[in-house]
């Protein structure tokens, strides 16, 4: 039908906001003056009027052709809800001249959120991706400043993706740090990349962060999580890493920033991966390839071949990389070098052999390169683990002087006589090492020396006081029974003995094989303790005290399992020694102390 030009009234809700360029409004006023209108306009009866559900550019075309209300325009009728009408208005600007990409995003927000259309139903309304759609809905998220600058072409639509992908408040922080007038798209993200991290770089589960922490760049097809959340859990993400790698058997795991750690980093040689007989001899033939390749007089055809070759071995390379045997795990060192971007690199390292003098064929001496160290047994102790022995060791032995009147007189010799240089006798207090060590440590738990400081507390006058002046203690020492005196000098002889904690001690030595002391019978090695060995070392003791078969088994567990079998064993063997079924394991446990070779 027709109706008059004066009936018709423009869409309010008009998604097309940014007017197209004149010059195709001038061209669309030319073709309805040359030929007429082309292409009915569609229309819906509203109140006595017909509001324009789809052609609008053409309603204004119109009337600048014909400034009379009467002229009558060839009309399609819908009788459609406002919400069918305002769909069918986005598909017809969708399909004519592009529109702004803001007004379709805020056309497809609109679609989403009134008419509750899934991402999926509105890209099948307009034959786009789902990408596409979501790409445009996070447009209509811009704020309102970046938005205007982007109507009035201020800002490209790069720039205004950049903002985009991150929230509201950020977008206006970014706004105004570049004081309104960004130079380009990644002007923009070089400022988000101050406070926002490319989550790719995360070591944790994205999704378990707070979601106002978490921005999708849906056109850059990235997620960005703000710096200070990223850096907090990947924090908590490299502790759990390193005690992972310490449960797998590494002997150290340094985290820190390339300029605090590349000293080390650089010092140390790479690890050599554990690769397959299979791998090793495709290596081996890759390598007598090139040699061969090297010596061709076609140097441009070996090249090629070369490259391919190099490619070949690098792909057999990364295939093992993280994979490597116990003995080179005992002996290395993991980095996980920590980027200002937050991303982590990761170096397996060991110390580079050093070089040792030997003889060659004809008498001469030269330098050689000293293979890889054996690895570490049972028997050697970190420092934690030798000081917490030699302390037990010393403690055992001063219980075994209290019983020994003759070795307490020789004692006291050694402590008063001028001419003996003494290094286990300490006098004072504040020189003994073994006293401060086992008040002081969590890792020495003796009942023997509660015992020991039980006794002593007993008859000591002193007890509670931090000093005490000479003439005052002659006095008080004064009214103590000669019984009671000879006890405190007998308790006080024995502390006198402090062990050396990181050597073994030759007269607490000597002591301990005359009074026949049995550490063994004051000490029983706990998680603590045992803990103190790298995986390696505890399957050496597994298969010490239960066979070489189940130590070989224990390399594929983890750390902490084996610390737990170990503890356990010891607490057992030393509680119920005849509950075994095989008395002579009870017995090796039992016996069992380490034989530091340090």
């Amino acid at each position: 039908m027709n109706v008059p030009l004066s009936k018709l009234v423009a869409n309010r809700s008009n998604p097309r906001r940014v007017k197209p360029e004149r010059d195709a409004h001038r061209k669309l006023v030319a073709s309805i003056r040359a030929h007429g209108l082309l292409e009915p306009l569609v229309v819906r009866p509203e109140n006595g009027h017909y509001r324009v559900i789809a052609g609008n550019r053409r309603l204004e075309a119109l009337r600048a052709v014909h400034p009379t209300d009467d002229f009558e325009v060839p009309c399609v009728v819908r009788k459609v809800e406002a919400e069918e009408a305002e769909e069918l208005s986005v598909t017809e600007n969708f399909t004519r001249e592009a529109m702004h990409p803001l007004d379709e995003a805020e056309a497809f927000a609109r679609m989403a959120s009134i008419d509750r259309k899934g991402v999926n139903a509105i890209a099948a309304d307009f034959g786009v991706s789902e990408g596409y759609v979501r790409q445009r809905m996070k447009l209509a998220g811009l704020c309102e400043m970046v938005k205007a600058a982007y109507r009035a072409n201020e800002i490209d639509t790069a720039t205004a993706e950049a903002f985009a992908a991150v929230p509201v408040q950020r977008q206006e922080e970014l706004w105004k740090e570049t004081g309104g007038q960004p130079r380009h798209a990644q002007h923009v993200r070089n400022l988000i990349e101050d406070t926002w991290i490319d989550a790719k770089l995360a070591l944790f589960d994205v999704e378990s962060l707070p979601a106002s922490a978490v921005s999708r760049d849906l056109f850059r097809e990235c997620v960005l999580v703000e710096r200070k959340a990223f850096m907090e859990a990947q924090a908590e993400a490299l502790l759990a890493e390193k005690a992972k790698l310490a449960e797998d058997g590494w002997a150290e795991v340094v985290i820190g920033e390339r300029g605090d750690v590349q000293s080390r980093l650089y010092s140390m040689s790479e690890a050599e991966p554990d690769l397959t007989k299979a791998e090793q001899k495709k290596l081996e033939t890759l390598e007598a390839k090139r040699r061969k390749l090297e010596e061709s007089e076609d140097e441009e055809a070996a090249t090629a071949r070369l490259d391919a070759i190099e490619e070949e071995a690098e792909a057999i390379l990364r295939k093992a990389e993280g994979k490597y045997d116990e003995a080179t795990k005992c002996r290395a060192t993991v980095f996980l070098v920590v980027s200002p971007e937050g991303g982590v690199e990761r170096h397996y390292r060991v110390p580079r052999p050093g070089p040792k003098e030997r003889k060659g064929k004809g008498g001469g001496v030269g330098p050689v390169a000293e293979g890889p160290p054996p690895p570490p047994t049972a028997d050697h102790l970190s420092d934690r683990q030798r000081a917490a022995t030699y302390t037990h060791e010393a403690i055992a032995v001063r219980e075994a002087v209290l019983g020994s009147p003759l070795v307490r007189k020789r004692l006291i010799v050694l402590a008063l006589h001028d001419r003996v240089r003494t290094d286990a006798i300490s006098v004072r207090r504040d020189a003994n090492a073994t006293t401060l060590h086992a008040e002081s440590s969590e890792t020495i738990k003796s009942e023997t020396f509660a015992t020991l400081r039980k006794r002593r507390n007993e008859i000591d006058p002193f007890k509670g006081k931090e000093h005490v002046e000479e003439d005052e203690a002659y006095r008080a020492l004064g009214k103590l029974p000669e019984k009671a005196l000879d006890t405190l000098i007998a308790a006080l002889t024995a502390d006198i003995l402090s062990g050396h904690g990181q050597r073994e001690t030759p007269l607490l030595k000597t002591l301990a094989e005359e009074l026949k002391v049995s550490i063994r019978k004051h000490w029983t090695p706990d998680a603590d303790w045992l803990s103190g060995y790298q995986k390696i070392q505890l399957a050496d003791l597994i298969g010490t005290l239960k066979g070489k078969v189940y130590g070989g088994a224990a390399l594929s567990r983890k750390k902490s399992e084996l610390v737990e079998e170990l503890a356990a064993l010891f607490s057992q063997a030393a509680a119920a020694p005849g509950g075994f079924d095989d008395p002579k394991l009870a017995e090796r446990v039992n016996r069992w102390v380490p034989h530091d070779p340090k």
